[in-house]
């Protein structure tokens, strides 16, 4: 670890030292020469930055956490922005593939599409697309498929401003890849190590001779046979949408969203009594061989946006989302004893998701002396709904090497007509949420931005069903508060305060629903931006706080299946380096240091402890010349030891890439990821469950046409 911490903080070190030389440069000083300056980004200028067309590794502009399209300067949080390149330059095609590979970010891996992603200490519960959000949760495995997304936005800390039903954690906004004004489109086909394939393709351009009218039409399917699971899992895509310039200054939008997968669910592997851990590599599958899990997702898309003559922006937009999950698994239920053998656990389970999500703002600049403020003011109105069956049982014992021999099992049905050994449960869950909000952004000097704001927020929460639903409702404000020092024209200091209050519609021992969480975060911190904002580096210091947090009883019980934790602090330091260096040279880079305090202390918080001490991720490319590009990265993250005492200890796995331009239209290329074939646990769980090998090496050759 300590040779890596000194990798990171070279690089990030060469690259501000860097940043006078080659800003210096004649090509660079004429490049600036015949720019203006920009002091506020407008929506214009924003919805010039599509990153699908440019080869850049970073944004100088979001929307994330900001009705009103912002610099990242600006923005007194952390902030970082996957661009569209990076994205195909590591091969990455769902959001837990590319969490594990962004800096400051933590996954409990699971199957791809079903895996857990924290950001300091607290699990992603939902994601935004354009800014809409909807539920997002491993058991149902909706983390998204990359591909119909221009850019992944990632802000770290809660945000009750704009969202109150979000997390502590941040927000993950997806922005929707939007149709062209000019033809164009590409396909895209490779196969590799453990039955890796891709297959895509992608159109857009103007419907009629005007352009007035635009569409896209975006298809992927892709899949791998991962070790040691013995069938193929696969995911497919289907994203359309439509612009529609109703005038010269009104744009309508619309968008449809079809998401699947197929899955062979591997829990990983059981441990000793004792708590230690089989050695690797182990490539036994245990699982029975009709493990299976499928779900669908269809979201659909409407925005409406209006430039005023007054340089006001009014947006409204909305967003359905549905989805439906099922599977059928046998995995290891205790540890193992001297003989190798297990019990085996049966869980079934049916999802049935519903959300709808409306918001409505007005944004505004406005002269306060000779310079430019502005405001936003909005109203949301979001709504979830969540049908959960679950049926487990306990299916014997046998040497856990030899899942395979199990015979078929109904799970759910066995449950449902109440056979010896099967349970049956269900959880009703329901919650609307209507805001307004607010937020005004002052610059009373000239490198100075304060920056306030306020919710008003109502909701409604139904929990069960019958005469044992229970009902809440209640209306509380919270509230934000940033500030901005602006030392140059490259250099920024800022802090912020940022609070959350967010309604759960977990139960505890009585039926009774769980007090909403509460929570705060205090954040300050130093962002540069340099090479005309095509590199941009941050320095953050954070302390999160919250009570109520929703976690399993321990033991488990039925009748009590969540308790309010007490207070949690989360505290620590990030550094993260994106964008690019010169033309040829990109890089995205981060290191973070979390502390994690439980104020009274249980068992029942199990993520609390996976989470790292230090983890760090650098990945960069850099163009030998005009057809051939190398790449190469790191990812690595110090022991954790499970709420069971089971032990994982730090990692270090390197990736590799090249690609090459057969001509300007089609291009090649090769990823090798975890390139020394690393042997190490991602996860660590129980004496049971969830200790789950990393990959091993993979190697993946894709070719692309664009046109």
């Amino acid at each position: 670890m300590q040779e890596f911490k000194l990798s990171v903080a070279s690089t990030l070190v060469f690259a501000v030292l860097s940043s006078s030389a080659y800003a210096e440069s004649p090509q660079t000083a004429d490049k600036a020469s015949s720019l203006e300056t920009i002091d506020v980004v407008t929506e214009q200028a924003y919805e010039a930055i599509v990153t699908e067309n440019t080869r850049d590794y970073s944004s100088f502009a979001a929307t994330v956490g900001t009705k009103s399209p912002a610099s990242i300067r600006e923005i007194p949080q952390s902030i970082s922005i996957i661009t569209n390149q990076q994205i195909r330059d590591r091969d990455v095609r769902t959001f837990d593939q590319l969490a594990a590979k962004t800096p400051g970010l933590r996954v409990l891996a699971n199957d791809d599409g079903r895996s857990s992603v924290y950001a300091r200490g607290y699990e992603y519960s939902e994601y935004n697309i354009d800014g809409l959000p909807a539920q997002m949760q491993s058991i149902v495995g909706t983390l998204p498929n990359l591909i119909a997304f221009d850019r992944v936005e990632i802000m770290r800390g809660p945000s009750g401003l704009f969202d109150s039903s979000g997390e502590m954690g941040g927000i993950v906004n997806f922005v929707r890849k939007r149709p062209s004004k000019e033809f164009k489109g590409s396909l895209s086909a490779g196969y590799g190590s453990y039955q890796k394939y891709n297959a895509d393709a992608d159109i857009s351009g103007p419907l009629n001779e005007s352009g007035s009218i635009r569409g896209r039409l975006v298809a992927q399917t892709n899949g791998e046979s991962p070790k040691p699971a013995e069938k193929n899992n696969h995911h497919e895509t289907l994203y359309a949408a439509l612009d529609w310039d109703l005038d010269a200054d009104t744009t309508l939008g619309l968008g449809y969203l079809f998401q699947q997968r197929e899955l062979t669910p591997n829990n990983g592997l059981p441990a000793w009594a004792d708590g230690s851990l089989l050695s690797l590599p182990n490539h036994t599958f245990v699982g029975a061989r009709w493990n299976k899990f499928t779900m669908k997702s269809h979201d659909f898309f409407a925005d409406l946006k209006h430039r005023f003559a007054t340089e006001g922006v009014g947006k409204i937009g909305l967003r359905y989302s549905d989805r439906e999950a099922d599977s059928n698994y046998a995995f290891s239920g205790s540890a193992l004893n001297a003989n190798n053998i297990t019990k085996v656990t049966g869980l079934a389970t049916e999802v049935k998701q519903r959300s709808f999500a409306l918001d409505a703002s007005y944004s505004q600049p406005f002269k306060l002396g000779n310079r430019t403020s502005d405001f936003v003011l909005g109203a949301d109105y979001n709504h979830f709904k969540y049908d959960y069956d679950q049926a487990r049982a306990s299916l014997g014992s046998l040497d856990y090497r030899n899942f395979s021999s199990l015979s078929y099992v109904d799970i759910m049905s066995n449950a449902r007509n109440k056979l010896k050994g099967y349970s049956l449960t269900n959880t009703l869950e329901e919650l609307s949420e209507t805001g307004l909000y607010g937020k005004l952004v002052l610059r009373p000097l000239d490198p100075l931005s304060v920056i306030v704001g306020g919710r008003l927020g109502h909701y409604k929460i139904e929990s069960g069903s019958g005469a044992d639903k229970e009902s809440q409702s209640k209306t509380k404000a919270t509230g934000y508060a940033g500030v901005v020092f602006d030392i140059n024209t490259n250099h920024s200091l800022y802090a912020s305060y940022s609070s959350l209050y967010t309604p759960q519609t977990d139960t505890d021992i009585n039926g009774k629903l769980l007090k909403a969480r509460k929570g705060t975060q205090l954040e300050g911190g130093y962002k540069g931006a340099f090479f005309n904002e095509a590199l941009n580096l941050r320095f953050s210091v954070y302390r999160l706080k919250d009570v109520n947090a929703a976690a399993p009883s321990i033991p488990t019980d039925a009748k009590s299946p969540s308790v309010a934790l007490g207070e949690r602090v989360m505290q620590g330091f990030e550094a993260e380096i994106s964008g690019n260096i010169t033309d040829q040279w990109r890089i995205h880079a981060g290191y973070s240091y979390l502390d994690t305090e439980l104020v009274v202390p249980t068992k029942s918080d199990v993520a609390i402890y996976l989470m790292p001490r230090h983890s760090g991720n650098i990945w960069t490319t850099y163009d030998i010349n005009e057809k051939f590009t190398l790449g190469a990265g790191m990812n690595a993250m110090s022991e954790v030891t499970s709420s069971t005492g089971i032990k994982a200890g730090g990692y270090t796995t390197f990736d590799a890439m090249m690609s090459y331009a057969f001509s300007p239209k089609l291009k090649g290329q090769l990823n090798v990821d975890n390139l020394l074939n690393r042997n190490y646990y991602v996860r660590a769980g129980s004496v049971s469950t969830f200790n789950i090998p990393g990959k091993g090496r993979t190697i993946f050759a894709s070719i692309r046409y664009t046109f």
